[in-house]
C-alpha cells in the first residue's frame, strides 16, 4: 500500500506530465494551422482546428483527474492526425515520427495507470503504430501525396517533426527516470527504517556499525522497557505499539546527534560518540533513564508510567559486531535480574 507522500508524489509526475504533454499538443497544432493556411491545404486547416478544440476539451477532463482516458484521446488523435496529414502532404514531411514517438508515451501510460497495468495493451499498440507507419510509407513510395507543397514547408515539417519527437521522448524519460530515482531513494529509506517506530532497524543498524571507522570511539547501548508484557496484558497491544512509538520519539530528541536503533521487540539500540569519556556516555543515558521513570504516557486519557533498564558496552579491538551486541545485551539483563530500571556498565 503506498504512502500519502508517495501517492502524492505518484499524482504529482502525472499532473505535472499530462498538462505540460497537453499544451505542447495544442500549440502544436497551433503552429500546422499556420503552416496550412499559409500553403492554402484547407482540409488540413480544418482538421486541425478540430484537433485543437479537442486539446481544450482535455483540459476538462485533466480538471477531472480522468488521466487514463485522456492518455487514450490523445494517443487516438495522434495516430489518426499523423496518419491524415501524411496521407495530405507526403511521407516525407515527417509525420510518422510522431507516431513513432507515441509508442513511448504507451509504455509510460502503462506505467502510471490506475487500471490494472497490462503491459501487453502497449505492446499491441506499438505493433499497431508499427503497421500503420509501414503502411504510410508505402503508400509514399507508390502512391502521391493529395497535396503538393513547396519544398521548404516539406523541410521546415521534417525538421520541426526530428526536432520535437527528440524532445518529447526526452521529456518523458526525464520525468520517469526522476520518479524513479525519488521512488528508489524512498524504498531505500524505508527498508532502513523500522515501521512502526520511525528508527532505524536493524539492518542500518550493522550498515552503520560496519561504516565506523574508529569504533573504539563509541559506545553502545540497549535499553529494554521493564515488563512490557505486562503492560500489553494490562492495556492491549495497541497501547504497547503506542508506548514504543513515544518512547522511540524520546530517544532521538534526547540522542538526536546520536544513533537510534530499534533492535526488535521492546528493545532499542543507542550509539553514543565517547569523545574520550565514556563516563559522558554514562551520564547522558542514566539522564535518559531517569526521565522515562518520570514521564508520564497517555493512552486513552490513562497514565501509564514505566521503566527501562540499560546496558552498555564500549567496543573491543577486533571485535565481532554481533559480539559487541551481545556483550551490551548480557549488561541489560544483568540489569534485568538484578532490580530492573538501572544502567548497567560493569558486571
Amino acid at each position: 500500500m503506498q504512502s500519502a507522500e508517495e501517492k502524492k508524489a505518484y499524482y504529482s509526475v502525472i499532473i505535472k506530465t499530462c498538462y505540460i504533454a497537453n499544451i505542447s499538443y495544442l500549440l502544436t497544432h497551433v503552429v500546422y494551422l499556420i503552416l496550412f493556411l499559409v500553403s492554402k491545404v484547407y482540409p488540413l486547416v480544418y482538421v486541425n482546428i478540430v484537433s485543437i478544440l479537442l486539446y481544450c476539451f482535455c483540459f476538462y477532463i485533466l480538471k477531472k483527474k480522468k488521466y487514463y482516458p485522456y492518455a487514450l484521446v490523445c494517443g487516438n488523435e495522434i495516430l489518426v492526425y499523423m496518419s491524415i496529414a501524411s496521407v495530405f502532404v507526403g511521407f516525407d514531411c515527417g509525420f510518422h515520427l510522431c507516431i513513432i514517438g507515441l509508442c513511448v508515451v504507451s509504455f509510460f501510460s502503462t506505467y502510471f495507470a490506475k487500471v490494472k497495468r497490462k503491459i501487453g495493451n502497449s505492446i499491441i499498440w506499438c505493433l499497431l503504430s508499427l503497421a500503420i507507419v509501414l503502411g504510410l510509407f508505402f503508400y509514399g513510395v507508390f502512391g502521391k501525396p493529395i497535396y503538393q507543397i513547396d519544398q521548404w514547408l516539406r523541410v521546415t515539417l521534417y525538421l520541426f517533426h526530428t526536432l520535437a519527437i527528440f524532445a518529447f521522448i526526452g521529456v518523458y524519460l526525464s520525468t520517469f527516470l526522476r520518479y524513479a530515482m525519488n521512488l528508489e531513494d524512498r524504498i531505500i529509506l524505508e527498508s532502513r527504517t523500522d515501521q512502526l517506530t520511525q528508527t532505524h532497524n536493524r539492518y542500518d543498524l550493522y550498515n552503520y556499525i560496519s561504516l565506523i571507522e574508529n569504533k573504539n570511539d563509541y559506545v553502545l547501548s540497549m535499553f529494554d522497557i521493564d515488563d512490557f508484557k505486562d503492560i500489553n496484558d494490562k492495556y492491549g497491544h495497541i497501547c504497547g505499539d503506542e508506548i514504543l512509538k513515544e518512547l522511540a520519539n524520546l530517544a532521538k530528541k534526547t540522542f538526536e546527534n546520536d544513533f537510534v536503533s530499534r533492535y526488535g521487540g521492546e528493545e532499542f539500540i543507542v550509539i553514543l560518540k565517547m569523545d574520550g569519556d565514556i563516563n559522558n556516555a554514562i551520564e547522558r543515558l542514566e539522564s535518559f533513564r531517569k526521565y522515562v521513570e518520570n514521564y508520564e504516557f497517555i493512552f486513552e486519557n490513562t497514565k501509564i508510567s514505566l521503566t527501562i533498564t540499560i546496558g552498555l558496552e564500549v567496543y573491543k579491538n577486533d571485535e565481532a559486531i554481533e559480539e559487541w551486541i551481545d556483550s551490551a545485551d548480557d549488561k541489560l539483563y544483568y540489569g534485568k535480574n538484578n532490580g530492573k530500571n538501572k544502567t548497567v556498565h560493569l558486571m
